[in-house]
C-alpha cells in the first residue's frame, strides 16, 4: 500500500522480479526494482500519462531463473527489463579484475538492495538503497528523493571501497527511453565536441560511417551524405549504433519531443561521468539479442569508455584507496516544452 492517498507518497509492492518501490507525487511516479539492481522501470509523467522508460522484449522472470545454458556475457541480458540501470564496477563487455570475473555491465544491476525509508511526509519522500558487491569489495548507497509537485527525481550516491587495498572501477547510468515518448520527432540536446561511432549489438545495420568525428553531424554511409545525430531516427529506420560522446562542456543532456511537448533531462557531475554513451536501435539490430524487434534510445553518463581492463590500460578508470568514498548527485526530470 501507499503511505497516503495524495501528495508525496511511498508504496512497496511485490512484482515478478521481487519488491518494487514506488515514489509518487502529483505529477510523477517512479517505479524501482529493489530486488534487481534498483532498476527504474517506470518514470511516468502523470499529466500526460506517458512513461518515458523503454520496455525490453525479454520475458520478465525472477532473478535466478535458470536458462538452458549460461551466457558468456553474464546474466545482464537474461534479466534485462529495459528501463534504467546503475552500472558498476564494470561497464561494457566482460573482463577480469584482480582475479574476479566481471560480466557485461558489472554486477549491481543483478543484486537485491536493502531499502530504508529516510523521509516520508506530504512535502517530500526519500528512500535509501544499499548494496554490497559480491565479486569485489564495494558498498554502493543511494538516496532517491521526490518533492511535492516536482517532476524531478533527485539522486545522491556514494561508493565506498571496503577492501584493504586500492580498487579500480567504472561507474555509470543506463537509462533507455522508448515509445510512446520516443519518436522521430525527438531531438537530442547535449553540448559535446567529439563522437566515436561503433557497430551496435548483434548483427547491426547503420546509416553512418564508423569512426571518430566532430559532434553532431557525421558522414553517412551513402557517398556525399551526412547524418545529424541529434535527430532520433524513426522506428522503421533499420539502424543500430553504439556511440561515445566526449568533450562535454556540462554534465547534462535533454531529449525533447516537441510533438507531445515533453522532454527528459538528466544532470550529472561531469568530473565523474566524463562520457555519454549513446545506444540507439531502430529495428536495425538482428540476431541475438534483439532480432530486429526493438526501438529505443539511451544516453548513458559513464566515467570511462568500456571496459574496466581496458580503462586501466588507458588510465581513465576511477580509483579509491581503502576506506575512501566517492559521491555524486544526479537529477532526472520530465520537462514540459
Amino acid at each position: 500500500m501507499f503511505s497516503r492517498n495524495q501528495q508525496c507518497r511511498i508504496g512497496l509492492f511485490e512484482s515478478i522480479q521481487g519488491r518494487i518501490v514506488y515514489l509518487e507525487n502529483e505529477v510523477l511516479r517512479v517505479g524501482i526494482l529493489a530486488d534487481k539492481g534498483t532498476d527504474i522501470v517506470e518514470f511516468l509523467y502523470k499529466p500526460c500519462d506517458i512513461d518515458v522508460m523503454w520496455r525490453g522484449p525479454f520475458p520478465t522472470v525472477p532473478i535466478g531463473t535458470p536458462s538452458s545454458i549460461s551466457s558468456k556475457l553474464g546474466g545482464f541480458l537474461d534479466y534485462y527489463p529495459g528501463g534504467w540501470q546503475e552500472i558498476f564496477p564494470n561497464a561494457g563487455s566482460p573482463c577480469e579484475y584482480k582475479g574476479a570475473q566481471l560480466g557485461l555491465h558489472g554486477e549491481i544491476s543483478l543484486l537485491p538492495w536493502k531499502v530504508e525509508i529516510v523521509e516520508d511526509t506530504p512535502e517530500k519522500i526519500s528512500v535509501r538503497f544499499i548494496v554490497h558487491t559480491r565479486r569485489v569489495p564495494f558498498q554502493v548507497q543511494k538516496v532517491l528523493s521526490l518533492s511535492r509537485n516536482s517532476s524531478q527525481l533527485h539522486i545522491e550516491e556514494t561508493i565506498t571501497n571496503e577492501a584493504g587495498e586500492i580498487m579500480d572501477f567504472l561507474w555509470g547510468h543506463h537509462p533507455a527511453l522508448g515509445e510512446p515518448f520516443l519518436s522521430e520527432d525527438c531531438l537530442i540536446e547535449v553540448d559535446a565536441s567529439r563522437v566515436s561511432i561503433l557497430p551496435g549489438d548483434g548483427q547491426s545495420v547503420s546509416d553512418v560511417l564508423l569512426g571518430e568525428y566532430d559532434w553532431p553531424v557525421v558522414p553517412g554511409k551513402k557517398e556525399g551524405t551526412f547524418v545529424d545525430l541529434r535527430k532520433v531516427p524513426p522506428s522503421h529506420a533499420k539502424v543500430s549504433d553504439v556511440m561515445f560522446l566526449s568533450g562535454l562542456s556540462e554534465g547534462k543532456f535533454e531529449i525533447l519531443n516537441p510533438s507531445i511537448n515533453l522532454g527528459f533531462a538528466f544532470e550529472f557531475p561531469k568530473e565523474i561521468f566524463q562520457y555519454i554513451w549513446i545506444w540507439r536501435v531502430a529495428r536495425g539490430s538482428f540476431h541475438y539479442p534483439w532480432f530486429g524487434r526493438t526501438y529505443n534510445l539511451a544516453l548513458e553518463p559513464f566515467s570511462s569508455l568500456p571496459n574496466l581492463t581496458e580503462a586501466i590500460k588507458r588510465k581513465d578508470q576511477l580509483t579509491l584507496n581503502p576506506g575512501e568514498t566517492l559521491s555524486a548527485t544526479c537529477k532526472a526530470s520530465i520537462i514540459p516544452i
